[in-house]
């Protein structure tokens, strides 16, 4: 579970991305499942959430594979 003061700085973050126009968050590693990040923050900022907040069935919506990286 997040603290009260990650929740704020998380909102915080969400709320800078969605001025700047959304952000990407490339893959951490290969064959990871990630989430279309921009797309969630639209969507929980449309219930008036954060994206922390939103189900895990709601959150699976954004789930993609991202593509396989070679290092």
């Amino acid at each position: 579970m997040w603290s009260e003061s990650e929740r704020r700085d998380w909102a915080e973050f969400e709320a800078a991305a969605e001025r700047a126009g959304g952000y990407l968050a490339p893959p951490k590693r290969p064959l990871i499942m990630d989430y279309d990040y921009r797309a969630m923050s639209k969507y929980a900022t449309k219930k008036g959430v954060t994206s922390m907040e939103l189900t895990e069935e709601e959150r699976n919506i954004f789930k993609f594979d991202p593509p396989l990286v070679y290092n």
